[in-house]
């Protein structure tokens, strides 16, 4: 007996022996597809793996048949393949369960096998389809790209679609890209150039065709392009920029870029290659400057030509090339080459962010210090927004700021006004409306894949949650969004991540961990700006907090002078305090209380939380009969500013105080409200909520021809341990109990054994049962320790 297969269709190759044959006695079988209950059969019968210890696993569930014959149309070739595909990545991954189908290289060679093993018009046909791409493959058009008669193309079509080998049209993308990997470079360029043709011909639409000469590939290479490739491939960004693809929008302008040969429409084309890319990575954008650069080192680039290279000179901190392109915008024929817009958003910059000459060596010309002109709404309220930057004019910029913020989408305008704005907001002490509007615009900037607003925005969502007492939280945004791009990427600006992730180290008490950041940046080998401000602020407070007095005095007076020296002496950069603790514990309570002062005489500078702080400090200083009512006034200001860490201090402090003086109950009543506070701050730090959605976002890889990191996946706020009281892998660190608490504080402040029973009205003996436990759950062997360990360190007041 002989068993033969042969075609369902006529093949002339096979005509003569086919007669011959079926001459001869013979029954003709037809062979259908695996239907489900078949396709669960040979489940059963491959999909058992045996292990090297004789126990079978389970690999591919039975109820998966109905994917089996989606994907193969019953095909056993193919069916067979994803089950052994099924059967690797489970052993890759043992435990798990896929979300999506596996399909993967048996797959993908089990579809070669089905063109490779017929006619050699199978693959001719399947690698056009595979060029065009479902969405405009046809038989009459794959017929025109392959040279082929259109019977044969729908006649091999309708036997792909038979073998399971297409869904419609439609090859599965693994199966398509196998496809498309048999043609050797030189064809596969040819047949996209050749699609690309045929497609602009039959007016497909510009990304269509865009997508087609990109992936050719050969329009430079062969030192020609279609004359409307350029047209197409600019109309294409634009139509894939209202989608948000920004990766394609870069591909068609660099594309369009080697489609031109017009000089002045190549400058148009870099410098939006330049906006385009810096949206994901500006240090990559940097070399779309290069061409700028080089005319503005010969004197030939002028007016607002020069204003992209004055962006992102500012952003990388180089001064010399942002003075020069500022004089090269002052150059301009006045009146007829102004960019309102761009000088309203750039005088803001420089009066939030970057200073004035000594820092960033721009000039004080008019352009980008004078009142604004015209009566143009967005210009009026950049400009309240950049007035408010002192502080003197804060409380008016906060409508003006609102509405900058519910007019901008992440990309649409400078980074730093939106900054500007969040920043006035959150010094008029509205917190709340900062943190909404943030989370709103830090959702877009991640949907839409700007990653630039990504990491400024997260870094901000850092600042919040530490502004309301929740360290663990800002800790993991701002090494979040320090991930999002890397250290060149973030330019001066990278001071910002750093400070708040130092602050919130420091806060937690974990001094160790806040020296990684410490080392990550020398401000003194970057140009003034807020951002290196912040930063030594925040290094500033570490030494504090590690009893490095002399080195936080240094560090909090050069951030004072340089901030003077810059005109960036700010609300959000308070140094004084800082500066007036350092001397108040060396006991130099007399320049620290002219410290104080001076920050507290800039009352329409600084924000309730500054206020509230200050107000502890000036306590401090001051003699004991007076320290109640002021400790009363900053708990009252803290209160209202939300900031949960400061108001624990100062509760603290209350009770020692009231204590002091007699007030027994007030001081008990302190005492119970600053342990309730803290806790309420340990909670979070284990178990903070975040209101943007939680599920990590997945790596992405740079874009083709650029530096610069893949942001990892993001962290869940709430799955950080935090050491010390919050650290979630120690099962001893549990919250303290309000009594423990109370213990704590008053010892941590240097109150014996006996004076903590007798404020506390409790026997010595529940005192010391107390402390042990405390000593237990924090993982420290002496009272010594407990500053660093809890949320409240003692406050030396001499």
């Amino acid at each position: 007996m002989i068993v033969l297969t042969e075609w369902s269709w006529a093949h002339p190759a096979m005509t003569r022996f086919h007669a011959e044959i079926t001459q001869h006695p013979h029954l003709r079988l037809r062979l259908a597809p695996m239907d489900e209950p078949a396709l669960r059969r040979l489940i059963a019968e491959q999909s058992a793996d045996r292990t090297t210890d004789g126990t079978t696993v389970q690999q591919f569930a039975p109820d998966h048949a109905s994917t089996l014959l989606r994907l193969t149309g019953g095909n056993p070739l193919l069916a067979g393949a994803l089950i052994e595909d099924h059967r690797v990545w489970q052993s890759a991954h043992p435990g798990a369960t896929a979300e999506h189908e596996v399909v993967g290289s048996s797959y993908a060679q089990g579809v070669l096998n089905c063109l490779y093993r017929w006619d050699a018009s199978l693959l001719t046909v399947a690698q056009g389809l595979a060029v065009l791409g479902a969405e405009r493959a046809s038989a009459p058009l794959v017929a025109e790209l392959v040279a082929l008669p259109v019977d044969v193309v729908e006649q091999v079509l309708s036997v792909l679609w038979a073998a399971g080998v297409l869904e419609g049209v439609r090859f599965h993308p693994v199966a398509a890209q196998a496809v498309l990997g048999t043609l050797a470079p030189g064809e596969r360029a040819r047949l996209h150039a050749t699609a690309a043709e045929l497609l602009q011909l039959r007016g497909a639409d510009p990304v269509t065709v865009a997508k087609q000469l990109i992936a050719s590939g050969s329009g430079a290479a062969a030192g020609h392009w279609p004359a409307w490739a350029a047209d197409v491939l600019r109309r294409a960004a634009a139509e894939a920029a209202t989608g948000d693809d920004v990766e394609l929008v870069t591909r068609c302008l660099e594309s369009a870029l080697e489609a031109t040969a017009d000089p002045a429409e190549q400058e148009v084309l870099r410098r939006e290659l330049s906006r385009v890319v810096w949206q994901v990575d500006p240090a990559a954008s940097d070399r779309w400057q290069a061409a700028p650069r080089g005319a503005l080192a010969q004197g030939a680039l002028a007016g607002r030509d020069a204003l992209p290279l004055l962006k992102q000179a500012l952003w990388k901190g180089d001064a010399g090339t942002a003075r020069a392109a500022r004089e090269a915008y002052e150059q301009r024929r006045a009146g007829k080459d102004d960019d309102r817009y761009a000088e309203a958003e750039l005088r803001l910059a420089y009066r939030w962010f970057y200073g004035t000459e000594a820092s960033t060596g721009a000039g004080t010309s008019a352009a980008f210090n004078g009142a604004p002109h015209g009566d143009d709404p967005w210009i009026r309220a950049v400009h309240a927004v950049a007035e408010g930057a002192a502080g003197a004019n804060a409380r008016g910029a906060l409508p003006s700021a609102e509405h900058i913020l519910e007019s901008c989408r992440p990309g649409e305008s400078l980074l730093e006004v939106v900054l500007a704005a969040l920043f006035t907001l959150i010094g008029g002490n509205q917190l709340q409306q900062a943190g909404e509007q943030t989370e709103r615009l830090y959702a877009e900037a991640r949907r839409r894949g700007v990653f630039t607003w990504q990491a400024a925005l997260g870094t901000v969502r850092a600042e919040i949650a530490l502004s309301r007492g929740e360290p663990a939280v800002a800790a993991a945004r701002a090494q979040a969004a320090l991930d999002v791009l890397s250290p060149q990427g973030w330019g001066v600006m990278r001071g910002y991540p750093l400070s708040v992730l130092i602050s919130a180290q420091t806060a937690m008490g974990r001094p160790a961990e806040a020296e990684e950041p410490i080392r990550q940046m020398a401000p003194e080998a970057v140009p003034t700006t807020v951002w290196s401000l912040r930063f030594l602020s925040a290094r500033g407070q570490h030494h504090l907090a590690t009893d490095r007095l002399l080195a936080a005095v240094r560090d909090f007076q050069a951030c004072g002078r340089l901030a003077q020296e810059a005109h960036l002496d700010l609300p959000f950069v308070p140094w004084r305090i800082g500066l007036a603790e350092a001397h108040l514990r060396l006991g130099r309570t007399v320049v620290a209380r002219d410290l104080v002062k001076q920050q507290l005489g800039r009352a329409q500078a600084i924000g309730p939380r500054t206020r509230g702080i200050s107000l502890r400090l000036l306590a401090a200083c001051g003699e004991l009969m007076q320290r109640p009512a002021l400790l009363r006034k900053s708990v009252e200001v803290l209160q209202a500013a939300g900031d949960r860490m400061e108001l624990a201090r100062a509760l603290a402090d209350l009770s020692v105080a009231c204590r002091s003086v007699g007030e027994l109950d007030e001081a008990r009543a302190a005492s119970w409200r600053a342990a309730q506070e803290a806790k309420i701050c340990q909670s979070g730090f284990r178990t903070a909520a975040d209101p943007v959605a939680r599920a990590p976002r997945a790596s992405r890889a740079p874009l083709p021809g650029y530096g610069g990191m893949a942001p990892v996946a993001e962290r869940d706020d709430r799955a950080v341990g935090t050491g010390g009281i919050g650290d979630a892998g120690d099962t001893e660190a549990s919250l303290l109990s309000d009594a423990e608490n109370r213990v704590a504080l008053l010892a941590a402040r240097g109150f014996s054994n006996r004076d903590i029973s007798q404020q506390l009205f409790i026997t010595v003996s529940t005192v010391e049962q107390h402390l042990t436990r405390v000593y237990r759950k924090l993982g420290v062997s002496s009272r010594r320790a407990l500053p660093t360990r809890l949320l409240a360190p003692p406050l030396q007041a001499l």
